[in-house]
């Protein structure tokens, strides 16, 4: 999503015309939502980390090091959150919130339980949008007959399918020649 967003601010930033659309409002939501899913796929990945983590008592340094890059995703989109305000910036303050709680409980975790060295920032996996989306086929569920034709085909009188089976027949003619 947020490679998406960025894409399209990117591209608003190019004209005149986009860019001052709706007093700039429509550039802000894009660079707003761009920099959020960014931010919100380092905090999926620094979330799994620290809970893990937690799991093993092992790994907390990493974690660590995932939840500052986090904060610091946030961060960049302060100044389009800023700009939009009302619901989103509600809403932005409070997920802010949460991850810099979770930050400071991580730092403070490493600093007096495991005493873990925390890995440079560059050293760290960068999300990877392929592991964020869930790739099916949708023509199997367009193609497929739903449930409730079968359980409702009694309702429909024979002389009607048939008269449905001859239009059918009749469309795919047309549509053939």
């Amino acid at each position: 999503m947020s490679i998406y967003f960025q894409k399209a601010f990117e591209s608003n930033q190019i004209n005149q015309n986009l860019r001052s659309f709706d007093t700039g409002k429509f550039a802000n939501v894009l660079g707003y939502h761009a920099k959020y899913f960014f931010a919100m796929a380092y905090f999926q990945l620094a979330e799994a980390e620290y809970k893990e983590a937690d799991k093993k008592a092992k790994g907390i340094g990493r974690a660590a090091t995932y939840l500052k890059i986090t904060v610091a995703k946030f961060d960049e989109a302060k100044p389009f959150v800023n700009a939009l305000g009302g619901s989103y910036k509600a809403n932005f303050d409070k997920k802010y919130i949460e991850v810099v709680a979770l930050k400071d409980k991580c730092v403070s975790d490493n600093q007096t339980v495991y005493y873990e060295g925390e890995p440079e920032a560059a050293s760290i996996p960068k999300p990877d949008a392929q592991n964020f989306v869930n790739m099916i086929s949708v023509a199997d569920e367009m193609n497929a007959t739903p449930d409730l034709d079968s359980r409702l085909r009694h309702l429909i009188p024979p002389e009607v399918r048939k008269m449905q089976d001859e239009i059918r027949n009749v469309l795919q003619a047309i549509v053939q020649d």
